[in-house]
């Protein structure tokens, strides 16, 4: 302790807990400040000098303080920094600890892995070379021709104002539609809901097709942001691996015979994280078989429309089986928050009660704009972002080849927005990932995109966030800290 408040060295954290620090840092400080070790007006370190001191992302730092804000035991003022909040006489309800009665609530079921998704959704890195958030590479923009949209729909100020359909803007659902019929799905603008981004979709489908310990089956690994949705619905995933063709069915099929799980939720186009695509030969087969046994499968397509030579979704081939998701966050902006479903009459409107209950409707404002850019620019810009793509693989490739040792390895056929590589045997992702960040550079360890462990010899690299000529530097400080 200082004179004007708390020592950074005065916390420890482990490294090798499947805690995440984030948490570990909420809970130390936590205990400290309710046993009065740090008393109320103690100042603590800013967030930048105490994720310099445990070597990791200011982003951690600020979920752990946002946490004890949360709580009321911090409190927050520009200028001021973060300190210990007065805990004393006047408040009503407090514990014979002295602090008020919801700081002792049970912890609320946020998932294994909470931070993943803050670290994903961080915008800051410092100076580091940042292979961490999966977003669309700023080049090309599609900010000009989006502008230009926005622009001519906010003239109808009364229309764009309104709360409009929970369904979705019309001529947007309309437009929907026909793109996925371009792909060869059996679609009409009245099965399309728009949603708050595609997210919202897997949380409506986990909440209205199980119930919390039904069992569900997954890819392993798999996007983090599902399995923490179905965690904390106290769904209970069946993992299935992933191979080079995509999800092993034959594994799936398996699962069917013994035991009734309430959907199966996949990911067959440049999958996340390990960008392979789901071949031709299991597609058909993954659908004869949700049919078979009467077990939906949820499709979510965010990456799709990028794939250099694309399969026609799952839901071409059963509409009645499949409930279908997708995202713009990928082919124009994360920002839009703006995503669509596809579902089957039979449960449409359940999903969409669940839906109302949520948010009315999606922003009528961003659904107009998006109608008018995917009938003005869309096409250009999504083969501009198949060209960068294609050319951000092909330097990671190359960059692979020459700067990894053999023991690093990442299939070189894989395709779209990630680079998904197994590490040496002797090291670990996690103490892959604190050596990288010390060299300036980082990315994300693979535990948090399985459902039941594995994981911690995997890391996932999004090429896309990093300026292209960034790519070359940020694989060679890796394959650097595995040569030691």
């Amino acid at each position: 302790m200082t004179a004007n408040g708390w020592a950074p060295e005065a916390l420890v954290v482990d490294r090798e807990s499947v805690v995440p620090i984030y948490r570990q840092l909420y809970e130390r400080l936590r205990e400290q400040i309710l046993t009065g070790a740090l008393p109320e007006g103690t100042r603590l370190p800013p967030e930048r000098v105490l994720a310099d001191r445990l070597g990791v992302n200011r982003s951690t730092i600020v979920h752990g303080y946002r946490e004890l804000v949360a709580d009321g035991l911090i409190e927050q003022r520009v200028g001021s920094g973060s300190r210990v909040a007065a805990l004393g006489d006047g408040a009503p309800e407090r514990t014979a600890a002295g602090v008020p009665w919801w700081v002792t609530l049970p912890p609320w079921r946020v998932g294994q892995y909470p931070a993943v998704l803050g670290e994903l959704a961080a915008s800051e890195h410092g100076e580091r070379i940042a292979f961490v958030q999966g977003v669309p590479p700023a080049e090309p923009s599609p900010l000009a021709d989006l502008s230009a949209s926005f622009a001519r729909v906010g003239g109808n100020v009364n229309f764009v104002l309104t709360y409009g359909d929970s369904e979705g803007y019309g001529p947007l659902r309309e437009a929907v539609a026909q793109r996925m019929r371009r792909r060869g799905c059996e679609v009409d603008a009245r099965d399309v809901m728009m949603l708050t981004g595609s997210t919202q979709g897997i949380t409506l489908v986990a909440q209205s097709l199980a119930e919390p310990g039904d069992e569900i089956v997954v890819e392993a690994p798999t996007y983090p942001g599902a399995l923490q949705i179905f965690q904390i619905h106290g769904l209970r995933a069946i993992p299935v691996p992933v191979d080079e063709h995509g999800v092993r069915v034959d594994h799936i099929e398996a699962i069917l015979r013994t035991r009734r799980p309430r959907f199966i939720y996949t990911m067959p186009s440049l999958h996340n994280p390990t960008g392979v695509t789901l071949s031709e030969e299991r597609r058909e087969r993954l659908v004869l078989l949700a049919r078979r046994w009467g077990v939906p499968l949820v499709e979510d397509d965010p990456y799709g429309e990028l794939a250099q030579s694309a399969l026609a979704p799952l839901i071409a081939r059963g509409n009645d089986d499949v409930i279908y998701l997708s995202s713009f966050s990928k082919t124009i902006a994360p920002s839009l928050r703006l995503g669509w479903m596809v579902a089957p009459r039979t449960i449409f409107d359940r999903l969409l009660l669940r839906k109302q209950s949520y948010d009315m409707a999606t922003s009528m404002y961003i659904q107009a704009g998006v109608d008018d850019f995917m009938r003005t620019a869309y096409d250009a810009h999504l083969g501009a972002l198949r060209i960068e793509l294609a050319e951000r693989r092909a330097i990671a490739n190359a960059a692979i080849a020459k700067h990894w040792p053999p023991s690093l390895r990442a299939d070189p056929n894989a395709d779209g927005y990630y680079v998904w590589a197994s590490t040496p045997r002797e090291f670990g992702a996690r103490a892959l990932l604190a050596n990288a960040e010390r060299r300036g550079v980082s990315f994300l360890f693979g535990e948090p995109f399985f459902a039941q462990g594995g994981g911690d010899h995997h890391i996932r690299i999004a090429l896309t966030p990093v300026p292209r000529d960034a790519i070359e530097e940020g694989i060679a400080r890796i394959g650097a800290v595995v040569k030691g």
